[in-house]
């Protein structure tokens, strides 16, 4: 019987989200995608003054979404289904990003003030085409699409392999803890 583990919870997703946040900069970086840091497209709801939106929206990537609300969760779920293998975390992983990235991210625009519907500019060249600043220093992020679409043609496909290696790896980690 699985039995719910807050400690488990947690550190399962702070190391996931270090796993993930490590393949999305990988990724980025061998040109597979164009999606911006998501630390910046988090913060940048707060502020569009880069340093201070990175900032805090580092907080809010690792701290609060990935370690706090999806490592407590998933660890629920692994209760829930009284199962915390590998592959439960896979499938778990599988439709947080479906849900996410057909229902919530083309919603982004709505409630993001710094999102754009309308393409950016040429970017810089560690940010790709997906965010400008413009000549006040105010971020812009271009609006995601369906999966992240608008983020590269292979985003899709990495945003539902990220989330799939967070629910493995936070499945591997909260099984090794609890």
């Amino acid at each position: 019987m699985v039995e719910f583990d807050l400690l488990a919870a947690l550190a399962g997703g702070f190391v996931a989200t270090l796993v993930m946040t490590a393949m999305m900069q990988m990724a980025a970086r061998a040109g597979m995608t164009d999606m911006p840091p998501m630390p910046l497209v988090l913060g940048s709801m707060v502020s569009g003054e880069r340093k201070t939106a990175t900032t805090i929206g580092g907080i809010l990537h690792f701290v609060m979404m990935g370690t706090v609300v999806f490592g407590i969760v998933y660890g629920s779920l692994f209760t829930a289904f009284d199962d915390d293998s590998w592959w439960v975390g896979l499938l778990i992983g599988v439709v947080h990003a479906l849900i996410a990235g057909v229902m919530f991210m083309p919603m982004m625009p709505k409630m993001h003030p710094r999102m754009s519907l309308q393409p950016v500019g040429a970017g810089t060249p560690d940010d790709g085409r997906t965010v400008a600043v413009d000549d006040r220093g105010e971020v812009t992020v271009a609006a995601p699409g369906v999966l992240g679409k608008n983020w590269g043609a292979m985003t899709p496909v990495g945003f539902v392999m990220g989330h799939a290696v967070y629910g493995l790896v936070l499945a591997l980690v909260y099984g090794a803890v609890a």
